[in-house]
């Protein structure tokens, strides 16, 4: 007959035997991260590049962790964590990587510790921690090393689960301080860690049957604990942890605020935030089940899937209602349903901070909940079945396999950056922060071409993100003038210029006596090619506001790009005398004098430039060719046009094609024609490349002359290769930044 203490040894012995084999699933399948580098997506502004972190442990440094908002939240736990790292391993990434693999073999641990204690069911906590340690949902919180809060605050969530349940079997204030102390330390970790006052309450109906409502405090087998509270009690209980609760949020939130985080809830309606967190309930559930496609930050979809919102919001309340209606027999399904519900709520997007509408990130712990639904559920079903127990091992063994297996490849993603946003691209190509962090990486990696035209991409989607924020803005605030300046340059930038220009053209309706919109509308009706109008809108500008000296400029420069050129200097003129040290405007009444032919005046404009500005390239260029071009002798000078032009070119290293069509132009007017015809020619070559093709045409006109020995007709006024006069500054500022996505 075996002895009580025979028992007691076997548990022992079995609970064990079945942490080693949680222990060695899990690391096998995080393993290939000893090899992982730094993803360049967060990774960077917590470890990598954050002085205050990679050199370990320092004074300024703690002082920071407990101070900064740079990152966007304030959990100094995570980031002291960070530096711990540092300090051990120094910036090896595969170390950093495998310490967020221990912290989720420790969480697994942990929960199988808290759940088998409550329970004394061993085989289905170990189940449930199982799934937890290897569902590929969970690989993003383990194998980001950014995303070190979630393992972290987990694990001090674990460690208060159980000095809970240390407090529960005997209630002493001394024990309350660990629950207490624990519940800080996950706080201090990730500020999602708010819900786990809430998932004390339900820990308190099943499986700890503290809750007097009905028959569920009825003591049982499997949970032979202190029984019998008010549910009052129980909440007056929590009051310490939801007093830590609310500082921790209202600190967060003002440091959220602070950096910038929380999205404008105006970008997103109520009703739509409301439906995508329905929805994304609805796909984790899926995700769950059948874990596929499993990718980072999934964009916003606008609209949502018609039919997947009501869809998911009738499976949310179908077994809603399954749990109440069980809730007396099988208080463990709405226990399990609520954590989950209850868990995401923070993470929901009711509350929008960055672009994501859901991330697999946010399940590490909700699904905590749905597991332990399966777990215990499914063996309930299958009871009265004489098969039952056969077909729920076979059904354990089976998931728990398909998820190891998923796991592991889905680990591999994470290698490097390159192998990461390739892998999310390919799952979802609308994915803008995907595209610009491809486009960072194969910058790094030394492949520009194809870096060049992700970013144009990920521009592109950025723009597109804009305008949906705007969009939704201007539902809200329709007669607002600076939202409609702002969707009407988001717009242009997307190549829709007439709906962009209407936008404008609103915004001076709302606010006519605004010099700044009547300036704004002239800058795009001018790049548009409506000179006409926009000098008119320039001209209202400037009779609001006489004095702003960048409104001339660009008037004038309008005016000089329409061929009314003796107006322009005037503005100019007029522009100078208001403010006599605006560079640009100087440049703009240079070219103005060259395209009228005043070539002395224009010289003293750009020699005046020269002296106030050595370094700016544009204008020596200029100066090169109107002294190699100039029609009038007395302005021309070619020796200094090509000490100038040679100048520029090696400043641009030969980079530069205006600079290298001035100096083709200065050493023609020597005789130099060979040295003529060869800078052309690399000016050519750069303007096809720049796609610049008015001005390669010309270049090749003038090396066929080159090559023949001859000095093309020209004057300075023609063709200036550096800049022309609109090159004045173009007041654009009022209009608002619609915002990017946050990482």
């Amino acid at each position: 007959m075996q002895t009580a203490g025979e028992g007691r040894r076997r548990d022992g012995a079995s609970a064990w035997w079945l942490a080693v084999a949680l222990v060695i699933a899990t690391a096998i399948v995080y393993a290939p991260l000893r090899h992982a580098a730094y993803l360049n997506y967060d990774d960077d502004r917590y470890v990598s590049d954050n002085s205050h972190v990679n050199s370990g442990f320092s004074r300024e440094g703690i002082v920071w962790a407990w101070t900064s908002n740079q990152v966007g939240n304030w959990h100094p736990f995570t980031m002291l964590s960070h530096m711990l790292d540092c300090q051990l391993f120094g910036l090896n990434a595969g170390a950093h990587h495998l310490s967020s693999a221990v912290f989720h073999i420790l969480n697994t641990l942990l929960l199988f510790a808290f759940l088998a204690g409550a329970t004394g069911a061993r085989g289905r906590s170990a189940c449930v921690a199982a799934l937890f340690a290897l569902h590929p949902l969970h690989v993003e919180s383990v194998a980001w090393i950014a995303e070190r809060k979630d393992v972290l605050s987990t694990f001090f969530w674990m460690l208060t689960l159980l000095a809970y349940l240390h407090y529960v079997r005997r209630p002493r204030a001394q024990r309350y301080v660990w629950v207490v102390l624990a519940c800080t330390a996950a706080l201090l970790s990730k500020a999602m860690a708010v819900t786990l006052p809430f998932t004390l309450l339900l820990l308190d109906l099943w499986p700890l049957r503290r809750l007097a409502w009905g028959g569920l405090a009825e003591r049982t087998e499997t949970s032979p604990l202190r029984p019998s509270l008010p549910w009052t009690s129980l909440v007056v209980e929590k009051l310490p942890l939801l007093v830590l609760v609310g500082i921790c949020s209202a600190v967060n939130m003002r440091f959220q605020e602070q950096a910038g985080a929380m999205v404008p809830a105006a970008w997103s309606p109520l009703a739509y935030r409301a439906a995508n967190a329905v929805r994304s309930c609805g796909v984790y559930l899926l995700q769950t089940l059948w874990p596929a496609d499993l990718t980072i930050g999934y964009p916003f979809e606008v609209p949502l899937p018609a039919w997947e919102v009501p869809a998911a919001a009738a499976a949310i309340a179908a077994v809603t209602l399954l749990a109440l209606w069980g809730v007396r027999r099988r208080p463990y399904l709405l226990v399990g349903w609520l954590w989950y519900l209850g868990t995401l709520v923070p993470v929901s997007g009711l509350v929008r901070v960055g672009n994501q509408s859901r991330a697999d990130r946010f399940t590490y712990v909700p699904l905590i909940g749905i597991f332990i639904m399966v777990v215990w559920g499914l063996p309930d079903l299958l009871r009265s079945w004489r098969h039952g127990w056969v077909a729920c091992t076979a059904a354990a063994v089976g998931a728990l396999v398909f998820c190891s297996v998923v796991s592991a490849r889905q680990v591999l993603f994470w290698h490097d950056s390159l192998t990461f946003w390739e892998h999310a691209l390919a799952l979802t190509p609308d994915n803008e922060v995907a595209q610009l962090n491809l486009a960072a990486a194969l910058t790094q990696a030394g492949r520009p071409q194809e870096a060049a035209a992700h970013l144009a991409a990920g521009r592109r989607l950025d723009l597109k993100v804009a305008q949906q924020n705007l969009l939704a803005q201007l539902r809200a605030q329709p007669e607002s003038a600076n939202l409609h300046l702002g969707l009407g340059r988001v717009l242009i930038q997307l190549g829709d210029t007439d709906e962009g220009i209407a936008h404008y053209r609103e915004a001076s309706r709302l606010e006519p006596g605004s010099a700044a919109i009547h300036n704004n509308l002239a800058v795009v009706l001018e790049k548009a090619g409506k000179f006409d109008e926009a000098i008119v809108q320039y001209e209202q500008g400037i009779q609001l506001e006489p004095d702003s000296a960048e409104s001339r400029c660009n008037l004038a420069a309008a005016l000089a790009t329409a061929g009314r050129v003796p107006e322009a200097i005037v503005q100019f003129r007029a522009a100078l005398e208001l403010r006599p040290q605006l560079a640009e405007g100087r440049f703009g009444l240079a070219m103005a004098y060259a395209q009228d032919g005043q070539e002395l005046a224009a010289i003293t404009e750009l020699d005046q430039l020269m002296r106030e500005r050595p370094d700016w390239t544009s204008v020596e260029v200029t100066l090169a060719w109107i002294l190699a071009t100039a029609r009038a002798p007395a302005a021309r000078d070619a020796r200094r046009a090509v000490q100038l032009a040679e100048d520029a070119t090696q400043r641009t290293q030969r980079r530069d094609a205006d600079a290298l069509s001035s100096l083709a132009a200065a050493y023609a007017a020597v005789g130099r024609f060979d040295d003529a015809a060869a800078a052309a020619q690399g000016a050519l070559e750069l303007a096809q490349l720049a796609g610049r093709a008015a001005l390669a045409s010309t270049l090749g006109q003038r090396l066929t002359l080159y090559r023949a020995g001859a000095v093309p007709d020209q004057g300075a006024g023609d063709a200036q290769p550096a800049a022309s006069v609109s090159s004045a500054p173009q007041l654009d500022s009022t209009a608002p930044d619609a915002g990017t996505p946050l990482q």
